[in-house]
């Protein structure tokens, strides 16, 4: 069977789950499938990442930018279902929320939540009723939907009224590290590297509003007043968010040290060195960090919004993302109890075990197989 995957959204470094989302499930696909014909269409930024070498998985590169929403629509709507039309798939698999709406073939999509939903007021507007109407016809015109969770079934269920038998919950599993694991620095020279205290609270950040940065540094100044602790942010921040004037207003004044992106290796790292790791989102549809926190032995603290609980399991100490307060009592009961954060790290561990990249591409190539079956089916009728 010919197999075609749309990944022309991916902009390596910038689309954050989404991204290790492709390159995980594609190189796990790779892995277990040596009998279907695979053709990915990648956009220019997507090229130079380490894609499959195996023999039936080719790569074509479309010359448009992903950066540029509209050209990369334009090129997924007008263009591809030429370049579909040539290769002849029996499915083409669209991996971030948008698929071309005129495949020639059955047409699956990964819708990994609605965010468009959730994000009115934080995402500008045009923006978001473009990508809405994209999300929209994809999830409709769709042979089969993938998403992540129990909880992103039930959003798409009601949102698209969408049959039971076309949504498919296939969860996601920590980022592959290939060689980070023997690269992974030493805490000392991490330490130095990123002028790190002895001890600190670790949180992913994100240009996202829904990522709820701001009331957790309110939460960490009320948790760990004049302490030794520092909140460590790592990844991208809001656009025009200034931590350190957010930091003085908590009462953490210089204890806030965002880092901005970091290289794979030292991500683990620093994970794996925090005193507690803090999941604070107001909305997830999966929330990947929470995994990636626990491969890393990192103790939990985690919002109960949307999917997180579904995801984090029984690995976590709860709180309400809307309450500073509620957070930053969180923080301080982990922070006082190495007895609970030993616990944690134990809990989590067992719950990866729920998780799995191989697990996940079975599951996937299964949704093909029912697509393209559905397919041979119509026309038979």
């Amino acid at each position: 069977m010919r197999i075609a995957l749309n990944v022309l959204y991916l902009i390596p470094g910038v689309v954050g789950g989404t991204e290790t989302y492709a390159v995980s499930l594609i190189r796990a696909l790779a892995s277990l499938d040596r009998e279907n014909k695979y053709v990915l269409y990648v956009s220019r930024e997507a090229a130079g990442l380490e894609w499959p070498e195996a023999p039936n998985f080719r790569r074509v590169v479309c010359p448009v930018r992903a950066v540029s929403r509209p050209a990369r629509y334009a090129w997924e709507q007008a263009v591809l279902p030429l370049q579909l039309a040539q290769f002849r798939p029996r499915v083409v698999h669209s991996l971030g929320y948008v698929a071309p709406l005129l495949a020639p073939c059955p047409s699956v999509v990964t819708i990994h939540d609605l965010n468009i939903e959730a994000m009115k007021g934080m995402m500008p507007e045009p923006k978001r009723r473009a990508l809405a109407w994209f999300v929209e016809r994809a999830a409709r015109r769709a042979a089969r939907v993938i998403t992540l969770s129990e909880f992103s079934r039930q959003q798409l269920a009601s949102r698209f009224r969408l049959p039971a038998d076309r949504l498919a919950v296939i969860p996601l599993a920590p980022g592959r590290l290939d060689g980070a694991t023997a690269a992974m620095p030493e805490a000392a020279l991490l330490r130095r590297r990123y002028a790190l205290p002895d001890s600190y609270v670790a949180a992913m950040a994100s240009a996202s509003p829904h990522k709820n940065i701001p009331r957790l540094i309110d939460a960490f100044g009320r948790a760990c007043p004049g302490g030794r602790e520092a909140l460590v942010l790592i990844g991208r921040l809001p656009p025009g968010f200034d931590p350190a004037a957010a930091a003085a207003r908590a009462g953490a004044a210089g204890r806030v040290l965002a880092l901005g992106y970091v290289p794979r290796q030292d991500l683990g790292a620093l994970l794996s060195g925090a005193a507690l790791f803090v999941m604070p989102s107001l909305y997830e549809g999966f929330g990947l960090p929470v995994l990636e926190a626990q491969r890393a032995g990192a103790p939990l603290a985690c919002s109960t919004a949307a999917a997180l609980p579904e995801v984090a399991g029984e690995g976590a100490v709860y709180f309400d993302p809307s309450s500073a307060e509620a957070m930053a009592e969180a923080i301080r009961r982990c922070l006082a109890d190495p007895a609970l954060r030993d616990d944690l790290r134990r809990r989590g561990g067992a719950n990866l075990q729920r998780f799995s990249w191989e697990r996940a591409a079975r599951a996937t190539r299964a949704v093909y197989e029912a697509a393209a079956a559905g397919e041979v089916a119509g026309k038979r009728a």
